[in-house]
């Protein structure tokens, strides 16, 4: 997005730590100075002096009120969806609140992993061969390291 000297902008994700404190500031663009990392010169009505922004860590004031609708969204889809990283839904259906880790850290590497495939298979994806066929490997793995050696 380009802006151009007047307009009313918002900082909305500041890059430096530098200006973390101007996050959500109202101000105007006061000059462009095209070449420069931060070209846009925003002055706020709490300061006399401009400080440089990148298109990027602004937005247009009219845009604002739709970006509010946006995040709240984002907050709402990830409250209903889980906790992707710490716990992702393909392994927290089982009852009781009992995740696949909870079973697969009791086995060893090959094993767990092998647990793991099997029991998310059609819970992370519609399709299952592709986890039952990566459980396999890691049975076929576990099988290879316990027969002996000829």
């Amino acid at each position: 997005m380009t802006f151009e000297v007047g307009d009313e902008v918002i900082v909305d994700a500041p890059s430096t730590p530098f200006v973390q404190q101007y996050r959500g500031e109202r101000g105007t663009i006061a000059n462009f100075v095209e070449g420069q990392p931060y070209p846009y010169e925003v002055k706020f009505e709490s300061q006399g002096k401009g400080l440089g922004f990148a298109a990027s860590e602004l937005i247009p004031v009219d845009l604002a009120p739709y970006l509010e609708v946006v995040d709240e969204f984002v907050e709402f889809l990830a409250a209903a969806t889980g906790d992707e990283i710490n716990h992702p839904s393909h392994y927290t259906w089982l009852p009781n609140g009992v995740e696949v880790i909870d079973i697969t850290e009791h086995f060893n590497f090959n094993l767990g992993n092998a647990l793991k495939y099997i029991m998310r298979a059609r819970h992370k994806h519609d399709e299952p061969l592709t986890d039952l066929r990566k459980a396999a490997w890691y049975i076929n793995r576990e099988i290879e390291r316990l027969e002996p050696t000829k």
